[in-house]
């Protein structure tokens, strides 16, 4: 693991440890929704950070198992997952320009990856 992966991990430990999410509701719940929607992308599986915060999100508002999870947490990602997935439908699904892959993603979602994470979502 790389010395800034490192340092990642452990101010999100630090964070769980005292139980307060180093992660927003929020943004927990665009992240889930996006992977949820848009999850088919190989690069979420080789992308540290992402994975990282996917365990933290997981521990913090317990989703992980048989445990209960945050009901605003649920409120939330249920809502972005309706807007995706309403964009998705709504979306021109002809390719333009011979593109192999189409982006059919809200601003905010294509944003929150390209920003937190380097990664191009694809369809």
């Amino acid at each position: 693991m790389k010395c800034e992966e490192n340092i990642y991990k452990n101010w999100l430990d630090a964070f769980k440890n005292i139980g307060v999410p180093a992660i927003r509701r929020d943004t927990a719940a665009r992240i889930l929704a996006v992977t949820y929607v848009h999850g088919n992308n190989e690069q979420l599986v080789y992308n540290m950070k992402y994975l990282q915060d996917i365990n933290h999100i997981e521990q913090v508002y317990h989703i992980q198992g048989s445990e209960v999870p945050d009901a605003d947490l649920v409120v939330l990602v249920k809502k972005y997952v309706k807007e995706l997935e309403t964009f998705l439908e709504n979306a021109d699904n002809e390719p333009h320009n011979d593109a192999v892959f189409l982006n059919h993603a809200p601003d905010w979602a294509k944003e929150l990856f390209s920003e937190r994470y380097q990664i191009k979502l694809i369809n």
